[in-house]
């Protein structure tokens, strides 16, 4: 039965929310034995990033196709490893995989609607747990997710790479430094043409497009909501109050439907009661906002966008960009009137006094990885959480407060 969802306890929510941490304890471990549950493309990429941190060894894989298993196998071997078993005997196989006895961690990288329960039994089983995004597709498997993490007191993560881009982390730097003042407003969203996500090449949909359907809300946040959250301490002084969200109608699947695979493919004319393009504003407890829009379906060029405005300053990230006041040019006085135009300078220009220590010891392997280096920086900063017994970036609270968006938008 689903928990009924009204206003009062999505507060209560977010008051626990605020507390992150307690309960929670690690001890530390010289070496992470990882199980992945599915490695396709996605999964695939995370564990060759494993692979290659130290301390982090694979021990088994689960996917339902076996020629999957054999190539991270194969993998594994490659990078000077012991085979990992195989878990390919079906859908449930991975429970099996959960209940070793000789397994750390346990990844996830299977479709959406798997994720959340993938998780719950990986920590009902005493193992800790780390998803691919979304992590959950409703409050109510929030709950079960926060409920088992605390029950277990085994951390559940999220893989959120795009928290550890390397201009992202600079900006949490200098936000930590006090150079941009106190953090006022964001605007963030994923805004490309993504069909190939939604569609498979013989025009059926795959479990991305799927999952859209029928969907006015933001049901792929936490890729922005993440680095904001950071950016705003959400979970850490300040967290979600509540949220306003409004989509507009649907149109780019009967139309990339229709060029691609002609008028007869079953999506080329259906109705579907979804929305190319949703807008999500959330104001915080301490009231700040983020402006939060999911548009990856209307043709349009690529724009992963983060904008930051704060008492003193701004960045944008699709120009790579900021500005400082008192800092960056722009500013004068002429006959003891101050003057202003103000200036972009480029962030590269703050790397060699603001760059994150995580990118200035570790930016060289980083950059060789996937989406910007952030693939690699994120399984380093997970299995080193667990090596040291340090609280992890991103715990069981932030994982389902920013999935949770993905429910309450629709409501």
């Amino acid at each position: 039965m689903t928990r009924q969802i009204d206003r009062r306890d999505f507060l209560k929510a977010g008051a626990s929310l605020a507390g992150g941490g307690a309960g929670f304890s690690a001890k530390p471990l010289d070496q992470v034995r990882v199980g992945f549950i599915g490695v396709g493309e996605r999964g695939s990429a995370i564990v060759q990033q494993f692979l290659r941190v130290k301390g982090c060894r694979l021990v088994a894989i689960c996917d339902l196709r076996p020629e999957r298993a054999a190539r991270m196998q194969r993998a594994a071997e490659k990078a000077g490893q012991p085979t990992p078993e195989a878990y390919d005997r079906g859908e449930n196989d991975y429970l099996r995989l959960c209940d070793r006895n000789d397994l750390d961690l346990v990844g996830v990288a299977t479709p959406w609607n798997l994720h959340a329960r993938m998780c719950v039994a990986a920590l009902r089983a005493g193992k800790h747990a780390a998803t691919e995004t979304p992590p959950a597709q409703t409050v109510e498997e929030c709950w079960q997710m926060v409920e088992m993490a605390e029950k277990s007191g085994k951390h559940c993560m999220l893989m959120e790479n795009y928290c550890y881009f390397r201009e992202v982390m600079c900006v949490l730097n200098m936000i930590r430094q006090g150079v941009f003042g106190e953090p006022m407003h964001i605007y963030t969203g994923y805004q490309k043409e993504a069909m190939y996500y939604s569609f498979n090449a013989d025009g059926t949909l795959t479990f991305a497009g799927e999952g859209g359907i029928n969907r006015m809300g933001s049901f792929y946040p936490a890729h922005f909501v993440g680095p904001s959250a950071h950016w705003l301490d959400i979970n850490r002084g300040d967290y979600f109050d509540y949220l306003v969200s409004m989509g507009n109608f649907a149109r780019s699947y009967n139309r990339y439907a229709k060029e691609t695979f002609g008028p007869s493919n079953r999506y080329a004319n259906m109705k579907f009661d979804m929305s190319d393009i949703n807008n999500t504003l959330i104001r915080t407890k301490n009231g700040r906002t983020i402006h939060v829009i999911k548009d990856t379906i209307s043709p349009r060029p690529y724009r992963h966008y983060y904008t930051l405005q704060a008492t003193n300053g701004i960045y944008e990230h699709t120009e790579k960009r900021l500005h400082i006041q008192g800092r960056s040019p722009g500013e004068w006085t002429v006959q003891g009137k101050r003057q202003v135009a103000r200036q972009w300078e480029p962030i590269a220009k703050y790397y060699p006094e603001y760059e994150h220590p995580l990118w200035r010891d570790l930016g060289n392997l980083a950059t060789s990885s996937g989406h910007g280096g952030g693939d690699y920086m994120m399984a380093y900063r997970l299995i080193e959480a667990l090596r040291t017994g340090v609280y992890p970036d991103v715990d069981v609270y932030d994982t389902v407060a920013w999935s949770s968006i993905v429910e309450l938008s629709e409501i």
